[in-house]
Formats: C-alpha cells, structure tokens, sequence
C-alpha cells in the first residue's frame, strides 16, 4: 500500500498561516519558505514523493495568476529554490484555492464573535469592564495578540466561554459548584472543566478584583469548620451552646460572621488535620476545643480570628513535609501563635522515601524563621532520607491517660 504525504501546498499554508503575515496580517514583502524544508516538511523524502510534490506546486503556480512563484536556481531553472506567495492578494488566492478560510477570515470571525458579546447583560457592577474587556478582545483578535483564555481554532468552546462568564459574574449567594455548574450549563462538571480558563478571564475584566469562583460564592465544598467542645455563638436570635452536644458538628462561616460574640469555654485548642483522628479525639470528650483542619479554609481561619487572643492553640499533624507544611500555613494565615503537638520525626524501617518535591518542601521549611521549632525534626527527617512512620493514626487510639494535654495545656507533649 503507496504512503500517503501530506499535501505540500496544505503544508505551505500552515506554515503562511504560523507566519506574522498569518498571525496578524501585516505583510510587507513576499511570504518565502525554502523549498527543500518545505520538501521536508511535507516528509517528501522519496524520489516518488519528491516528484508529486513538485508538479502540486507547479500546477498551482500556472493557475496562481502570479501569486505563487517558485523561484528557479540561477543556474538551472529547473531546480526550485524558494516558494513565494505574493503580498498582494497571495493569502486569498492560497486558502480560496484549498477551500479553507484564511487566516484574516479567521482573525475577523474570531474578532466578530467578541464584539458580538460586549452589550451582554452582566452585573451593574461589571457591566462597563466587560463591554470594554470584549472590545479590547476584539482588536487583540484582529491584530494577532493573545486571546488567552481563549484560543484562537475553536469558535465553539470560545462562544461558550463567553456564554458563561455572564452568568458567573450574575451568580447571587454561595452554592456549591457543581449546583451552579447545572443551573449555568446543564451540566454539573462543566464549571469545574473550564475554571482555569474562567478565573483567568474572571482576573482579567475584574482587574484582579476577583481571583476564583469562590469570591463570587461558587464553593466546591460548603465553608465550614467542623469542631467539637465547649464554644457558644451569641446569636441574633440567641444563644447556641455547642458545648452541650457530644458528637463533632460543623459551623458555617456566614454564622461565625453573623455571630456578635462567641466564647470559648476551654482552657486551649487543638487543630487536627485528619478527619478521621479528629474523630478518634472527639470520642473522649474532653473539655479541649477540637478544630479539623489540614491547610484551612476561609471558615476555619474565621473561627481562629474570633478565639480569644491568649488562648492557647497546638495542631497536631502528619509528620510528613506535607503536615509540617500545613502547620506553617495555619501559622501564617492566621497570625496566631499555634505549637506543634505529638509532631516530631518518627524513624521506621522501609518506610517511604522523600521525593525530590519533598525535598524541597523541607528545605522551604527549614529557610523559614516561623518553623524554627520544627527544624531539628525536619533536619532528622532529611537526614534519614524517608518519611517514618509520619501518620497521626499510627500513634494508636488516644486516650485520656495518654493525653495530659487534655487535662492541662502546660503539659503538652
């Protein structure tokens, strides 16, 4: 069976299409392209091929009236040297000639479907920053400048990009994403598909007033904190006394937000960052106030702020780079002063070895003057070159008597 080339001249529009002359339509001589990396190009390598290739360019040449020369050696006007498409009407005769749209067709589609959108009904808030966002779009699409997000072969994923934002920047209240993913698209995975693309834009038109879906109420998961112990909300209509239930349950940040005051009825509190060794420490009902949180959420960062300033605050971790990591985070974005519990490295035999991204995780840990405390495990820990037996869960089930810190923040382990 003969092998199929690609069309040569198919080839040399790709190539007119990749050029600036292609990408942004200023053309101030000939589009020339070497014919032998042409040849190449068109992977002609055979004397057959070679052959085929040769008569495609000649025969369009003859009906090229012009727009498309080939120019001969000087000294053998048999052997093609350079393929030239004229400046003057050579880019329409080329792409009319293989039923294809052109590249200034294209920039002028891609540009039509931009200003098609710019009287869009958004929020008022936004309403004169998308118009102008759309019409800057536009002229970037005309003059060959980035269109990201969008991009500039696919009319169809463009125009939905551009259906959605709209009802993005309209959504009122919080909902979880893929609730609003079915009420925008028909689709409950849809918004998850295209957020990349969708807070890029969402940064762009809001001249980075807003950064992700979330800030414009769009959550993967709900904002809670889920905790367990002594702490009471004063609320408008009165007051909840969490204290007095035995099992865990979860906070929303708008009731922590709506709250006028909320009081801790503990002598300390303990951040976990396991769920499920969250729930072995609730078991005891101690008078501690336990928080779950690995890197925190906007709720849990809420109900820290909201915790009386002298309280004492430990977080008891995975004691892989990861868990260090989170502990260093808690720290920074809370502003609180928060110690490590139980989180010291754990040597065991033919556990997991670092890699090299947790290499760098200890080394960021370890430049950081906020985890001093935590730099001779880091070191130990690097130093064995593996993990150790680094899970919460492999300190075994708590319990009071092996807990003091229970009983008293002052003898934390």
């Amino acid at each position: 069976m003969a092998h199929e080339h690609p069309d040569i001249l198919k080839v040399f529009a790709d190539r007119y299409r990749d050029s600036q002359a292609g990408r942004t339509g200023i053309c101030t001589a000939d589009f020339t392209l070497d014919y032998h990396k042409l040849l190449k190009a068109a992977h002609a390598d055979s004397a057959e091929a070679r052959i085929h290739a040769e008569d495609r360019l000649r025969n369009a040449s003859s009906q090229s009236q012009g727009r498309l020369k080939l120019d001969t050696h000087p000294r053998d006007e048999c052997l093609i040297h350079i393929v030239r498409l004229s400046r003057e009407g050579g880019e329409a005769w080329l792409f009319n000639h293989l039923r294809a749209s052109s590249p200034t067709e294209e920039r002028r589609q891609l540009a039509n479907l931009f200003e098609s959108f710019h009287e869009t009904p958004v929020s008022s808030n936004w309403k004169s920053a998308w118009s102008n966002w759309c019409l800057q779009l536009a002229q970037h699409a005309l003059d060959g400048s980035s269109v990201a997000p969008f991009t500039r072969d696919d009319l169809t994923g463009n125009r939905e990009l551009l259906t959605v934002l709209p009802r993005v920047l309209d959504w009122q209240g919080e909902s979880l994403l893929r609730f609003a993913s079915c009420m925008i698209c028909h689709d409950s995975k849809k918004l998850e598909q295209l957020r990349p693309r969708l807070e890029s834009a969402l940064r762009q038109i809001t001249a980075g007033s807003i950064q992700s879906l979330e800030e414009l109420g769009l959550l993967e998961k709900p904002r809670r904190v889920f905790i367990r112990g002594p702490l009471r909300l004063e609320l408008p209509g009165g007051t909840l006394n969490l204290g007095l239930l035995h099992a865990p349950v979860s906070i929303s940040e708008t009731d922590l937000h709506q709250a006028i005051a909320i009081h801790c009825d503990s002598a300390q509190v303990l951040t976990v960052e396991n769920e499920t060794t969250f729930l072995e420490l609730a078991k005891l009902n101690s008078d501690t106030l336990l928080i779950q949180s690995s890197y925190p959420g906007r709720a849990v960062l809420a109900l820290l702020a909201r915790l009386p300033a002298h309280l004492p605050i430990h977080h008891f971790g995975d004691t892989d780079p990861a868990g260090f990591d989170i502990l260093r985070d808690l720290r920074a974005r809370s502003g609180r002063t928060i110690q490590p519990l139980h989180m010291y490295h754990r040597p065991r035999e033919g556990s997991e070895a670092l890699q090299p991204s947790d290499l760098q995780t200890i080394d960021r840990l370890l430049s950081d003057p906020r985890m001093a405390d935590c730099h001779p495990s880091l070191q130990a820990m690097r130093h064995a070159g593996t993990k150790g037996d680094f899970e919460q869960e492999s300190l075994g089930r708590p319990s009071l008597s092996a807990w003091p810190f229970y009983r008293s923040a002052g003898n934390a382990g």
